[in-house]
């Protein structure tokens, strides 16, 4: 295959043109390095000094005589002749700055690559500005600001190139300006041949500089289209270079397009274009199909994205026959997972109130790598004493007491100061390359060494500006140079599989081509215009929209394949979700192209899927299991243990006899068990004086009254009483308050109707042994006797209704978790007491409900009979054991229950 490169060396070497004396101007850097590596091929064991290959913003550089700042010094220094230049009262905050300083710098960039005019464009600028802002009587100050900042703007932009100037910088657009000045001089003094390759869409300085080159006779200039686009009057692909050729007096003299009459595109090659779910499905296939090519095919490939972000992915999916790989667009820095230590840490200080860090924030944090690089076990301990004494603030100096310096490094308080912040951050830095290098853990280290690099910067430009003055500013700073930083892949450049995103592949070409993320919104990436000019002022004075953009994609995607011989395209055929929208345009016109010589196949793929049966989870009862729910049986069966195995088996095995527990969390909101302990303490509390007493009107008042401070002290005591005077934990609190009055009035109507209440017993525990090697235990919430008659109750804060406490079918009590588990529990309560001692004749159990209160007393029924017998509770006994029992069978395995 005979790439673009190998004709223009071809020409070059033809014109006999002196290498040493040449300069080969190029779109990009990466291109400059293939050019000489090929015109070494070519040259073979010829001796002479190479031609110098630079890309045009090293030349523009060098004409203009001034430094392209980056873009961190260039909003610093542009927010600092907007504050000495402000009118008005204040101006914007450096944190508010940050969101739209960046784009008025692209502005100021289009504005001088194009070489407008600035005195009329930004007068135009400012009055639309005004005309589109609605009218009021009296302006706010927002308002006010807004039109005084655009009836400044020519002021802005005048004293900023001013500044930068003095400072020997610029930003591209004004470099741009100023070697358009500067080009007459600049070819007085230089005596070099130059040459242009592979350029496409040039703004108006780029025209300018080349037409000035061109009129030297040795200037040469070498167009990348195929013949194919520049004779279809409707491909927009050859739009700028047919422009150029038909307005640039005396220009196709000197021009040469390339290839040069033989279409290299429209031939017999077949391109293959494939629809597939998602982005990672498009990755997926990419090594999918990567893993079909030989090695020598691979040296020859290149996988372009169309979507940057999805480098990491396609890195992960690479098959094992890629030995050799170039990636050139770098790893972006904010997607190593190591950016969120940084990004949690600044979190943590942001989220800082009163009352210390919260929880989340301090958990995040200590969930990190470099904390646990930093922190050890030490993390662990904080962790148990945040989740087991509910802490959900935690205070500085309580974290940082009798700690270690790392521990003390990562939660002294910032106090709202970026010196502080950045002084802390360098210094953990620091102590993690101790930590690292004895490791040799150099991938960690190189990560490590580039977010150094980037506080680094932070530090210095804090130290000679005072506009990082707060955490949010200093974090939103950070973000923005880490959405601009990248790290480096290092790598034979020109060996193996060639990873790139769009503009690294220009002016090279390569024999296999896989496209990815072929999406309208992606490639070409739409209509989303970053400015603040609007459209119509754009057309007005000739300035890049949309359509220009689209043309650039359309140049860029079609020159790909002008020399390839195998052609793989691959978009999200998703119709809804991220990412999603229809296919590209260029895919659709590849495949209507009527005078089409090639062959466009259209595909869809998906990942193969095997479906298997849903299986129900079985454990078989070894000897072991059996002899632990042995140990279990004898010391006692709890009703709420033998009710899980009743909902589900599998549970019962992994809580009761594997002895898993639920992890601690930490309850920012107050859980449902938790209220209802407090309701079941408060009201054991204040019942407990009076045990065996008759209740009257002045005692249940009495405990109205201590309502407030008892519920108050039993969140102290089970949950932590800090949280509970905001947001949801203080209606919490208020309803468990509600729940005890409500129940104490209802008592109270009771006694007002005449009958007679006696507390007997309150949250009494009991063990009763059914056989020999059985026994069950439980907590009683309350016995008491109304009118003679003994009550067994249970208080429960969740709804219960009267049918869940009716007996119907014995072999349902047993199986049936949700129609009998509180019959269940109360029958459980009910025999636990009769073992004690024989009950009276006259006994009922049931359940309080405070959710259905209204209900009053809910009793457990049998064929709509409410009293407690002995007869009811030796039924109740025999399937009690039936279901132990079966819990005890060896050849009964625990079995999944759907829930």
């Amino acid at each position: 295959m005979t790439t673009f490169i190998d004709e223009v060396i071809e020409d070059l070497l033809k014109s006999e043109l002196p290498l040493a004396e040449t300069v080969v101007i190029l779109p990009s850097k990466r291109a400059g390095s293939f050019f000489l590596k090929k015109l070494k091929e070519q040259l073979k064991d010829q001796v002479c000094f190479l031609p110098q290959a630079i890309s045009i913003e090293e030349l523009i550089e060098e004409i203009s005589g001034l430094t392209a700042a980056s873009q961190t010094q260039l909003q610093v220094e542009l927010y600092h002749v907007y504050q000495n230049q402000f009118d008005g009262e204040t101006p914007e905050a450096f944190l508010n700055f940050l969101g739209w300083g960046q784009t008025l710098l692209g502005d100021f960039n289009e504005i001088d690559r194009h070489l407008i005019p600035t005195d009329k464009f930004f007068d135009y600028l400012s009055a639309v500005k005004e005309l589109n802002h609605w009218s009021t009587d009296s302006s706010s100050q927002f308002v006010s600001n807004y039109l005084l900042f655009w009836k400044s703007i020519s002021t802005y932009y005048t004293n900023y190139k001013k500044h930068l100037e003095e400072l020997g910088l610029g930003y591209q657009g004004m470099l741009y300006r100023k070697a358009v000045d500067n080009i007459v001089s600049f070819l007085n003094e230089d005596n070099q041949q130059y040459i242009f390759c592979g350029f496409n869409a040039l703004n108006t300085a780029e025209q300018e500089l080349i037409k000035s080159f061109l009129e030297r006779s040795t200037t040469k200039i070498y167009w990348d289209i195929d013949p194919y686009f520049l004779n279809d009057n409707n491909h927009v692909t050859a739009t700028f270079i047919k422009s150029y050729l038909k307005e640039w007096t005396g220009l196709k003299e000197k021009s040469l397009l390339l290839p040069k009459a033989k279409s290299s595109f429209n031939t017999s090659k077949i391109i293959t274009a494939t629809g597939i779910s998602q982005n990672i499905g498009q990755i997926k296939y990419t090594g999918q199909l990567l893993s079909d090519f030989s090695k020598e095919e691979l040296e020859n490939t290149a996988v372009i994205l169309g979507d940057e972000a999805l480098l990491l992915p396609l890195l992960n999916s690479l098959p094992t026959s890629v030995k050799n790989l170039n990636v050139t667009m770098g790893l972006p820095l904010g997607q190593v997972a190591q950016a969120a230590f940084f990004e949690s840490w600044f979190q943590l200080q942001i989220n800082h109130k009163e009352q210390g860090y919260y929880y989340k924030d301090v958990l995040s944090l200590l969930d990190q790598q470099y904390t646990i690089f930093l922190l050890g076990d030490e993390r662990k301990d904080l962790k148990k004493e945040i989740t087991h004494k509910n802490l959900v603030f935690v205070k500085p100096d309580h974290l940082t007491e009798n700690a270690s310096k790392n521990y003390k490094l990562l939660f002294d308080f910032w106090n709202d100061k970026s010196s502080i912040a950045l002084e802390q951050i360098l210094n953990s830095i620091q102590q993690l390359k101790e930590v690292l290098l004895p490791q040799q853990n150099w991938l960690q280290l190189e990560f490590l060494h580039a977010f150094l690099e980037l506080f680094t910067r932070l530090k210095n430009l804090n130290d000679s500006y005072p506009y990082l003055n707060n955490i949010k500013t200093l974090k939103q700073f950070y973000k923005d140079l880490l959405s601009q930083e990248t790290l480096d892949f290092r790598g034979d450049p020109y060996q193996g599989l060639q990873i790139m995103g769009v503009l690294e592949s220009r002016v090279l070409d390569f024999k296999n081509i896989i496209i990815t993320s072929l999406n309208e919104g992606t490639f070409p990436s739409g209509k989303s215009q970053n400015s603040f000019i609007p459209f119509d002022l754009k057309i007005e004075y000739k300035l890049p929209t949309y359509r220009e953009k689209d043309a650039i994609y359309a140049y860029h995607f079609f020159r790909l394949l002008q020399r390839a011989e195998h052609i793989n395209l691959i978009y999200n055929n998703e119709a809804g979700g991220l990412n999603s929208g229809e296919k590209s345009r260029f895919l659709l016109q590849l495949a209507t192209d009527p005078e089409a010589n090639y062959k466009y196949v259209e595909q869809s793929a998906s990942a193969s899927v095997s479906l298997e049966p849903q299986t129900i989870k079985e454990i078989e009862k070894t000897p072991a299991i059996i002899e632990a729910i042995k140990k279990h049986a004898a010391s006692g069966f709890s009703p709420s243990a033998l009710t899980t195995y009743i909902r589900n088996p599998i549970d019962f095995y992994y809580k009761y006899v594997l002895g898993i527990k639920e992890l601690d969390e930490v309850e920012d909101v107050i859980a449902h068990n938790t209220l209802g302990t407090v309701v079941h303490e408060t009201l054991d509390t204040l019942y407990k004086p009076y045990l065996n007493t008759i209740l009257s009107k002045e005692i249940l008042e009495e405990m109205l009254s201590q309502i407030n401070t008892e519920v108050k002290h039993q969140f102290e005591l089970n949950y932590n009483a800090i949280n509970i005077k905001t947001g949801k934990n203080l209606i919490i609190f208020n309803v468990a308050k509600q729940f005890v009055a409500n129940f104490l009035n209802q008592e109270l109507q009771t006694l007002n109707s005449g009958s007679e209440i006696v507390i007997k017993d309150l949250e009494t525990k009991y063990v009763a042994q059914l056989n020999a090697d059985i026994c069950i235990k439980g907590t009683v919430d309350r016995v008491d006797q109304v009118n003679g008659v003994t009550r067994i109750l249970d208080y429960k804060t969740g709804k219960v209704d009267t049918p869940q406490l009716a007996i119907k079918d014995w072999d349902e009590l047993i199986s049936d978790y949700d129609k009998q588990s509180k019959a269940f529990q109360v029958l459980c309560y009910a025999l636990m007491i009769s073992k004690k001692e024989p009950l009276p004749e006259h006994v009922e159990a049931g359940i309080i409900s405070f959710k259905n209160l209204n209900k009053g007393f809910l009793k457990l029924t049998e064929n709509k009979n409410s009293n407690i017998t002995p007869e009811l509770l030796e039924t109740f006994e025999t399937y009690l054991l039936k279901l132990i029992n079966e819990i005890l069978d060896s050849t009964i395995p625990f079995t999944e229950k759907e829930v």
